[in-house]
């Protein structure tokens, strides 16, 4: 059994990708970046902190906290983006 090559001789094998590239596009090296800046920024905030809100008390450290406040911003803004969306769109009907 033989394979046969069926193009140009010249051709080097990076050249016949699909995209034509062989580098990391620019947005997966940003996203590398931007979790390796989150990852180091969550390991350096480790002091600890008493938290009290209404009748509630914890102990726990500083990042835990930053964390649980982005969550809570990402499922606010989730929330108010569909309703503001269901209300545009209740209007144009």
């Amino acid at each position: 059994m033989t394979v046969e090559h069926v193009g140009d001789s010249n051709e080097s094998p990076r050249q016949s990708a699909g995209s034509g590239r062989s580098a990391p596009s620019a947005a997966l090296i940003g996203v590398v970046i931007a979790i390796v800046l989150i990852v180091v920024f969550f390991l350096q905030n480790g002091e600890h902190q008493r938290i009290n809100f209404l009748f509630f008390e914890k102990n726990t450290t500083l990042r835990w906290s930053l964390l649980v406040a982005v969550l809570l911003g990402v499922a606010l803004d989730r929330v108010f983006t569909m309703w503001w969306r269901r209300r545009r769109k209740r209007n144009v009907l």
